[in-house]
């Protein structure tokens, strides 16, 4: 059995939740109330050092970090996910990399300044945030997806803060082929909604 230490509302952990569904991976779900400071408890800095969620065992295995688990999941249970060449594998490291960096510098702490009120530079996040979303909807122009043709970790990996970033006070709907790829997203077999994404009613 998987075990997922996880929260609801984290955008991270909701990479691997959907990946997971995707893949048809049955899991336990472990609640790390992390606003109210659960991360920094022993029982779970026994399992990260570093104190941050989301975090996957299986078995005896323990792998931190989402980017990190999206690789090991699609690696170990869906390898298309993860690129079947070289050059596939560079192209979605290069998402994976945007995801962590632009999107986590930016579309990540705006939601998380207006939710928990963290103190944050928001004008900076924010204008940082408009860069990300002008250059995805750039690239998606004249694609569906993100990578490789198809559906990979490169797209679920960017999903979520980009579907919460209304949450941030940044202007989606200004984003048309933002918008279509994340329509794509929710079409997929296996998609599963967090609170502020699209759910299962609204998929086209």
């Amino acid at each position: 059995m998987l075990t997922l230490y996880d929260h609801p509302l984290s955008g991270n952990c909701h990479k691997v939740r959907l990946l997971l569904s995707m893949l048809g991976r049955p899991y336990e779900s472990v609640f790390v109330d992390v606003p109210n400071g659960a991360n920094r408890q022993d029982w779970f800095s026994s399992v990260n050092a570093l104190e941050q969620i989301p975090v996957l065992k299986d078995a005896d295995y323990v792998v931190r970090d989402s980017q990190a688990i999206l690789l090991y999941l699609a690696q170990r249970y869906g390898p298309a996910w993860a690129g079947s060449n070289a050059f596939e594998a560079g192209e979605i490291a290069q998402w994976l990399s945007f995801s962590a960096n632009e999107i986590g510098n930016s579309l990540q702490p705006a939601r998380v300044y207006y939710l928990l009120g963290e103190e944050i530079d928001i004008d900076l996040a924010q204008r940082k945030g408009m860069r990300v979303l002008e250059q995805l909807d750039r690239h998606l122009e004249s694609r569906e997806w993100l990578a490789c043709g198809r559906p990979t970790i490169a797209d679920l990996a960017c999903f979520p803060y980009v579907g919460l970033c209304r949450e941030g006070r940044l202007p989606l709907d200004d984003f048309a082929s933002v918008l279509a790829w994340i329509g794509r997203i929710t079409a997929l077999s296996g998609y599963v909604a967090m609170s502020g994404l699209p759910g299962a009613a609204t998929r086209r």
